[in-house]
């Protein structure tokens, strides 16, 4: 009933008449059987229509709301769950691509020969044995992977969170040593590929950064060596080990800052080889910029809240953090780096709330990060 009287309202608002309403609503049903009803930001017995119709209401003029609808209708890119476990399945073939790439560099042959050459065929087989795969985030989807990708992996080379406890790596390494065992190999017990695996970058920051500030290296790739690749006392990585770097899905400029600091970092660091790797890269052509479509550029700013801000988002970011433009939202949330108005929430109870601008979200982003109250 709810989304019944929503899809009424919207109409008005949008005024539409009968020909158009039809054919909007047959797409946006559609749209919202397949994927936008499943999105998981959204709380126990809320629905898309609902949320569509609180957003649609926030832009106060017919035109604006056209130029909204648009964006919607016409830019928006939903990954849905079976899209993302798609990306998730497309990962064990790029990692073992890099395996076999490495191998043909390391007995200066081509790549296509290593299943072709005995010795090489044995020397991958180990490799593979003494790979560590490692989810750095929630949406890592580690369990999944794992599941994608039995019988070519063991449960002891999978682990769901970065923060490794000391008794853990000593645990890693013992069933390591039984799988090299098994397969009689002589290679030391200690992990000489580390696959670090996270859903998605925008900007590249949560990966790998620069901070100018303090003149030091930070972010996910740098806390992981620095957690579990400097210890002392038994081995748990190799000195001169692939730390792999996947995204299940990332940005054009994302896909090529993290590649670009991670040589900067590798330069600096010596020892270890980073590999950046990505499922999938989305095109550079789809961010939101005053060049591509400056009506909606123009909108989003000027509908803007700062009120959505916190330290760690910054400030002026009606194009999404550090001004990425993506119209994209995740089927388990939306990312901080899409244009704001798809995932913000106003708070009045901030100074700094502009009530004639109050964002609601169409998809409401559950933050991992949050200042307190």
């Amino acid at each position: 009933m709810k989304a019944m009287l929503a899809k009424r309202l919207v109409a008005d608002l949008m005024k539409w008449d009968m020909e158009r309403a039809t054919e909007e609503f047959a797409w946006l049903e559609l749209m919202v059987d397949y994927k936008f009803d499943h999105y998981q930001g959204y709380g126990a017995g809320h629905r898309f229509f609902v949320h569509l119709l609180q957003w649609i209401s926030s832009f106060k003029t017919e035109a604006d709301r056209e130029c909204a609808y648009a964006l919607l209708r016409k830019r928006l890119i939903y990954v849905s769950q079976r899209e993302m476990h798609h990306l998730v399945n497309l990962s064990w073939p790029k990692i073992a691509g890099e395996m076999r790439s490495a191998i043909a560099r390391r007995l200066g042959m081509p790549v296509y020969q290593v299943s072709q050459l005995p010795e090489a065929r044995r020397q991958l087989e180990v490799m593979q044995a003494r790979t560590l795969y490692v989810g750095v985030s929630d949406g890592a989807r580690i369990d999944v992977f794992r599941r994608y990708n039995e019988g070519a992996i063991s449960n002891e080379q999978v682990v769901p969170m970065a923060e490794i406890s000391a008794n853990k790596q000593m645990s890693l390494c013992k069933k390591l040593q039984e799988r090299l065992k098994d397969l009689g190999a002589t290679e030391p017990a200690d992990f000489e590929w580390v696959c670090l695996i996270d859903d998605f970058s925008g900007s590249g920051t949560s990966s790998i950064r620069f901070d100018e500030e303090v003149a030091a290296w930070d972010g996910k790739v740098v806390k992981f060596i620095k957690d579990n690749a400097q210890q002392t006392g038994h081995p748990f990585i190799s000195k001169d080990a692939h730390i792999l770097v996947h995204h299940y899905l990332a940005s054009a400029w994302a896909a090529q800052q993290v590649t670009k600091l991670l040589g900067e970092y590798q330069a600096q660091q010596g020892g270890f080889t980073f590999i950046p790797s990505f499922s999938h890269v989305l095109p550079a052509d789809i961010k939101i910029d005053a060049q591509v479509d400056p009506a909606l550029e123009a909108l989003l700013k000027a509908r803007y809240d700062p009120s959505i801000e916190t330290k760690h988002t910054k400030r002026d970011i009606w194009m999404g953090y550090k001004q990425c433009g993506l119209p994209l939202v995740l089927d388990h949330n939306a990312p901080n780096n899409s244009l704001a108005t798809l995932w913000a929430r106003s708070d009045p109870k901030k100074e700094q709330y502009i009530a004639a601008n109050h964002m609601s979200p169409l998809f409401p982003r559950r933050q991992r990060h949050s200042d307190a109250r």
